[in-house]
């Protein structure tokens, strides 16, 4: 059976564009290396032409220094409140299936609070995976504050297994911040210009 093809890279024109959409402000920790982070990833995620604009996003992705993930994704327009609750149970779903793999071990027990190794108490990804979804669905979202340019907005949060998942409103857009409930907790999330954080003083300007 022949392999399908790659998928055609954008080129850099492309690339640009899609970051120019996001002209205005976008989410992002405040000084990260307070918080012991490290920006390792920064792009738009997301179709541009889908039903669901709050589909394209702004991504800020951090890790610490023990390997924990820390994501700002800000949505290019506000979330309605119909699709919000959708939104934060989709982020912390995500943010617990990313560290699954399809090596796991089918004789390890469930009953186990790591995320880590929840991945090892099902026989493959996918069933881990629908687990997981599954549970975040049986958690009440919760109504609470959370501050955003240092002002203190009303949000929906999820959390489970100590990973926890936020929209919030910010500017004229929302931003969705997940990871470890105790740094989620703690960090100062910012509206600013888009920077060339990535790109270095010679790279584009979005």
């Amino acid at each position: 059976m022949a392999e399908e093809p790659s998928p055609t890279p954008e080129s850099w024109e492309q690339i640009v564009a899609r970051f120019a959409r996001f002209s205005g402000v976008v989410g992002e920790v405040d000084d990260p290396l307070t918080w012991g982070l490290d920006l390792v990833e920064e792009e738009v995620t997301g179709g541009a032409d889908s039903a669901d604009p709050t589909e394209e996003r702004f991504l800020r992705s951090y890790r610490t220094f023990a390997g924990e993930t820390v994501e700002v994704e800000t949505l290019r327009v506000p979330a309605t409140a119909a699709q919000v609750e959708d939104i934060v149970r989709a982020a912390c779903s995500g943010a617990l299936v990313a560290p699954l793999h399809a090596d796991v071990d089918p004789a390890a027990s469930p009953d186990t609070t790591d995320v880590t190794d929840l991945a090892e108490s099902y026989r493959d990804y996918r069933s881990a995976m629908r687990a997981i979804v599954a549970e975040v669905d049986d958690v009440p979202c919760e109504s609470r504050e959370f501050r955003v340019d240092g002002e203190a907005r009303r949000c929906m949060r999820v959390t489970v297994r100590d990973v926890t998942a936020v929209y919030s409103p910010a500017a004229d857009r929302g931003v969705v911040v997940t990871g470890p409930t105790d740094l989620v907790d703690r960090v100062d999330v910012v509206t600013r210009p888009i920077r060339n954080l990535l790109h270095g003083e010679e790279g584009p300007r979005f």
